[in-house]
């Protein structure tokens, strides 16, 4: 077992963390889309700060065995600058939104707010960045093919959470059907 061994598998598991938060995160946003009442709320933004604590021992564990890993084996290649800056972008966007999450909440704000388009098209186009970079860690292409990759894959999730968005459906103002119809 070698120093490069133990750091890429921290390396691998901040990614697979990146991923559960990007997921939990989802499923926030998607409760909180549906809820009716501020109570109905309350699982949604309790996963959201339960990523306050997961998305930065992710960012921890991607970024600084990253960083040893390219400085004693790899070098800074075009795929690894590339994809650097794309984990910068996608801790960027999940801040602001977290940051705006808890504005909302602050303000109690949270159940009109969070149905603004830009937590979906934000949290989706973060997604599709995160799958371009397992691209680019597999691949290992040029810098043209890095920066094409990471762009095609931002624009990707940002159309798709606009095109979701403009098809999602506000909750049921009656909140006592609430569930009905619905199969889970």
């Amino acid at each position: 077992m070698t120093l490069y061994s133990i750091a890429l598998f921290v390396h691998v598991v901040g990614a697979l963390l990146l991923f559960v938060t990007l997921t939990v995160e989802g499923v926030a946003l998607r409760l909180l889309h549906r809820a009716a009442t501020v109570e109905a709320a309350q699982g949604g933004a309790a996963l959201l700060r339960l990523n306050r604590v997961v998305g930065p021992l992710s960012a921890l564990g991607v970024l600084v065995p990253g960083v040893y890993m390219t400085a004693t084996s790899w070098g800074w290649v075009a795929w690894i600058v590339v994809a650097l800056a794309s984990w910068v972008l996608i801790a960027a966007l999940g801040a602001v939104n977290g940051i705006r999450v808890l504005a909302l909440e602050r303000s109690k704000a949270l159940l009109d707010g969070i149905r603004n388009p830009i937590f979906l098209i934000s949290w989706l186009t973060r997604v599709g960045i995160a799958f371009g970079v397992v691209f680019l860690m597999t691949v290992k292409p040029g810098a043209v093919a890095s920066v094409s990759t990471i762009v095609l894959a931002a624009a990707a999730g940002a159309v798709l959470g606009a095109g979701l968005s403009r098809v999602r459906r506000p909750p049921a103002i009656d909140a006592r059907h609430e569930g009905e119809g619905q199969v889970a």
